[in-house]
C-alpha cells in the first residue's frame, strides 16, 4: 500500500484536482492559524430526510477568528458518510451564538467534494449549509440537533439536493 492511499477515498484524477487543494487549505489552516489550544470537535449520527439512511458526521471547528453581532466565527472542516455509500467532505466557516448560559444556535457553510454511492446528487462539488440548536451539558460538552442541506448550487443540470437531521455531540477544548 502506498503512502497516502485510503480505501474509502478512491478518487479519480478529476476528483483529486478538487480534493487536493481542499486538503492543502485544511493543512494550512491547521498548521498556521488554528492550533489545537481552543477548538470544538463534533461527532454526530445523521439520517437523510428522503432516503431515511443512517450515517455519521465528524467535524473540527478551529479557534475563533472573530465575533460579529454576537456570533463567534471560525474555520471548520466536516465529513459525512452514510450507509448507502454516499460521502461528503468540506471546509468552510462555522458560527455559534450563545443564548444565555446554556443554549446555543449554530450555523455553518462549507463547500466540498461529494462521493456518489446510491444517491446521485449531480456532480462532485457540493455546498453544505447547516443550522442547529444546542444545550450545554457542561463547560466542555454540548448536545445539539441540526438540519443541513447539501446541494450542488445548480452547478449541474441535475440538483435534487439532500436534507439531513443530525444529533450532535460537541466537545470543546480550551474553553474552560
Amino acid at each position: 500500500m502506498e503512502y497516502g492511499w485510503y480505501p474509502i477515498m478512491q478518487l479519480n484524477n478529476k476528483t483529486n484536482k478538487l480534493v487536493a487543494p481542499l486538503a492543502r487549505l485544511a493543512c494550512s489552516i491547521c498548521c498556521f492559524n488554528v492550533g489545537i489550544v481552543k477548538a470544538d470537535w463534533v461527532a454526530g449520527v445523521t439520517t437523510d430526510v428522503d432516503t431515511h439512511g443512517i450515517g455519521g458526521v465528524v467535524e473540527y471547528h478551529a479557534k475563533e477568528f472573530g465575533s460579529y453581532f454576537g456570533w463567534s466565527a471560525n474555520f471548520a472542516g466536516a465529513a459525512r458518510l452514510d450507509d448507502d455509500g454516499d460521502g461528503w467532505i468540506g471546509l468552510g466557516v462555522a458560527g455559534k451564538y450563545e443564548l444565555g448560559e446554556r443554549f446555543i444556535i449554530e450555523a455553518s457553510f462549507m463547500p466540498g467534494a461529494y462521493k456518489t454511492g446510491e444517491t446521485d446528487l449531480g456532480g462532485q462539488l457540493h455546498f453544505r449549509s447547516l443550522i442547529g440548536v444546542g444545550y450545554k451539558l457542561s463547560e466542555t460538552t454540548t448536545l445539539s440537533f441540526s438540519i443541513d442541506h447539501l446541494s450542488n448550487g445548480s452547478t449541474q443540470s441535475e440538483n435534487p439536493g439532500s436534507d439531513a437531521f443530525t444529533l450532535r455531540f460537541i466537545y470543546s477544548l480550551g474553553n474552560n
